[in-house]
Order: structure tokens, then C-alpha cells, then sequence
């Protein structure tokens, strides 16, 4: 193996922590029911939004997450660099002015 190769592989084990072994994330309760913004948004779109699009949010960074981990685990830089966008992306994934986020 390669001593640039090697190298690689302690600094990305290092940037990330050391850690092998992905944390899952799951998408959390509302605190709040899906009709509490009714008139001014329907329950429904509630629904649909906290289920479909913050879900989705949610799958695919837990699928960046898991890429990320096995491109460290080969020391492959390049692959760790490429996926920060899609991480940092949907790790923040709610959209700015979400009604998720708007007070019951």
C-alpha cells in the first residue's frame, strides 16, 4: 500500500472522528397535530410535507452518511469532499420559512 495512501486513510479516520459505524437518524414527531395551522395551511399539505418532504430529507442523508463512511473506510478523499454537499444539504434539509416551522 501506498504511503499517500496510508496517510490518507489516519487523516480521514481523524477528520471523522475515529468513528466506524454509522448513526441513524430518524424523523422526529411534530410537536404539534397537522391541522393546528389550519385554516392558514391544511392539515393535509401538514401531512404531506412532514412525511414525503422532510422524510426525504432524512433518507438521504442518513444514505450521504453511510457513503461517507465507507469512502473514509477506503481512504478515498475525493469520495468524502463530494459528498459534503449532499450532507450538509440535507442534514439542514428543512426549507427557509417551512410551515414546519411556524408555531402552532
Amino acid at each position: 500500500m501506498a504511503l499517500r495512501t496510508l496517510a490518507a486513510k489516519k487523516t480521514l479516520g481523524l477528520a471523522l472522528g475515529g468513528a466506524r459505524g454509522v448513526a441513524t437518524f430518524t424523523l422526529p414527531d411534530l410537536p404539534y397535530d397537522y391541522g393546528a395551522l389550519e385554516p392558514a395551511v391544511s392539515g393535509e399539505i401538514m401531512r404531506l410535507h412532514h412525511q414525503k418532504h422532510h422524510a426525504t430529507y432524512v433518507a438521504n442523508y442518513n444514505k450521504a452518511l453511510e457513503q461517507l463512511d465507507a469512502a473514509a473506510s477506503k481512504g478515498d478523499a475525493s469520495a468524502v469532499v463530494g459528498l459534503q454537499s449532499a450532507i450538509k444539504f440535507n442534514g439542514g434539509g428543512k426549507a427557509p420559512l417551512s410551515p414546519l416551522d411556524m408555531p402552532p
